[in-house]
């Protein structure tokens, strides 16, 4: 296993045909060698029986038993010259009346099938009977051949078998190497465009069509990969101006303020004036730090933790309580219809509902009326928050939810904050397994988020 974890895929492959054709063309020269070393012993056995049944045939037709010459001549004519063949008769005491002498003092007289070595090194097969020459006189009859002829066949046989299954391995082992390389050329185009994909052309993308339909998906998937690394390095090069562009105006008031009151003597009141205004300056940079740092908390997959069972208008109500000031001047109502209880982190929710409802206080003109909406079902629950003002334009309503994003000024009647409030809103709506919603008709704008009632836990 640790040599197959050094090689290559290439090398692994063509190791692996190889190993089937070794082992395939092994199994089926086994099975053929065994086949026909069956069929060539069978051969010699059937030509024995025959030999016996002819011999036996010739013993029962003889017209005076006791004439063995006349019997041995019958035999010779019979047998005429067989290099191969040996046939043997001994008479009731032994004696061999025809045939070369038999080695009956070490074998015996054999009965039935036999196989044996003979003195000068042969292998014989054979078979052993009994003839019957008349009632009482019965002679051992024993024809065997010589397996020499089969042992060649087989010897040869083998011989080319092994040949060709080492051909047959060498063949498909090349055949392999070419497939595979072919095979895997697709990989090696895939490589190639890949490597060409960097910061300077992120739009690269892998050939789909072109490529074999088992690296079609990936091609796919690590095209759609691509596309999100894209997205993520645009909202991230986006992010970066923004954050500098938001920095960038309270550094310099605070630079400014500074260089202004360092200028010349100043009094008391006038020291203090500024560092109150640098002290503002400054809180609001920590808010935002704080926000962008959560932010990047929900980015990292980091989800809801802390959960309980809450009341949803409840946490709605209490929000309300702390905007009562910003409404009553404002001259805005707001009207809450629905409830539902689920299991959140009541203090993010209630930071979501308060971003929401601060947004729609911005939008809404003077003496205009907000509604607030939850609904549920059994999936999730949703919390949208609707105010009558002016309409968001399509090609804005999308990206309400990105960071340091503003609609048109002419929207935001009280310009307050730095632009991460729905940007908020939206993160803690993923850590609670949801997402948010935004819609806007003639003369009102629906923004809110929902909620998964299975929320994973920390």
């Amino acid at each position: 296993m640790k040599l197959l974890s050094v090689l290559s895929m290439h090398q692994r492959l063509i190791l692996v045909f190889g190993a089937i054709a070794l082992v395939g063309s092994c199994l089926a020269g086994l099975v053929l060698f065994k086949v026909l070393s069956y069929e060539v012993r069978h051969q010699e056995t059937t030509e024995v029986q025959g030999k016996v049944e002819l011999i036996t045939h010739l013993a029962a037709i003889q017209e005076n038993p006791f004439d063995v010459g006349a019997f041995q001549k019958s035999l010779a004519n019979l047998l005429g010259e067989h290099e191969y063949l040996e046939v043997w008769i001994l008479d009731p005491q032994g004696s061999v009346i025809y045939g070369k002498p038999f080695p009956a003092e070490r074998y015996g007289v054999p009965n039935g099938r036999f196989a044996f070595d003979m003195p000068d090194g042969r292998r014989l097969r054979g078979l052993g009977t009994k003839i019957f020459l008349d009632e009482t006189l019965n002679y051992s009859l024993v024809v065997a051949t010589d397996t020499k002829r089969g042992d060649k066949l087989l010897y040869a046989f083998g011989v080319t078998l092994l040949a060709v299954c080492l051909a047959w391995v060498a063949f498909v082992s090349a055949f392999a190497t070419w497939a595979v390389r072919r095979s895997l050329s697709s990989i090696d185009r895939l490589s190639n465009q890949a490597a060409h994909i960097g910061l300077q052309d992120v739009s690269v993308r892998l050939p789909v069509e072109s490529v074999d339909i088992e690296l079609r998906n990936f091609a796919t998937a690590f095209n759609h990969a691509l596309d999100r690394v894209q997205d993520a390095y645009r909202r991230l090069e986006g992010f970066n101006a923004d954050v500098a562009h938001e920095l960038r105006t309270p550094l310099a008031n605070l630079i400014s303020g500074s260089e202004i009151i360092l200028g010349r003597p100043r009094s008391t009141e006038e020291l203090r004036a500024t560092i109150i205004s640098n002290l503002e300056e400054l809180e609001s940079l920590q808010l935002m730090v704080s926000d962008m740092l959560f932010l990047a908390r929900a980015d990292s997959g980091a989800v809801a933790a802390e959960l309980t069972l809450t009341c949803i208008r409840s946490e709605v109500g209490t929000v309300l309580d702390y905007y009562e000031a910003v409404l009553e001047s404002a001259d805005v109502r707001v009207n809450v219809v629905g409830d539902a209880d689920v299991l959140v982190n009541a203090r993010l929710i209630r930071r979501a509902i308060s971003n929401l409802v601060s947004n729609a206080v911005k939008a809404t003109p003077q003496g205009g009326r907000i509604s607030i909406e939850i609904h549920s079902d059994l999936e999730s629950v949703h919390i949208k928050v609707r105010n009558h003002g002016p309409v968001i334009s399509e090609e804005n309503l999308p990206r309400i939810f990105e960071r340091f994003f503003r609609a048109d000024s002419s929207r935001t009647q009280r310009p307050q904050g730095h632009g991460l409030g729905l940007s908020i809103v939206s993160a803690i709506a993923r850590m609670h397994g949801g997402g948010t919603f935004a819609r806007s008709g003639d003369d009102w704008t629906e923004i809110g988020f929902y909620i998964g009632r299975n929320v994973m836990t920390q």
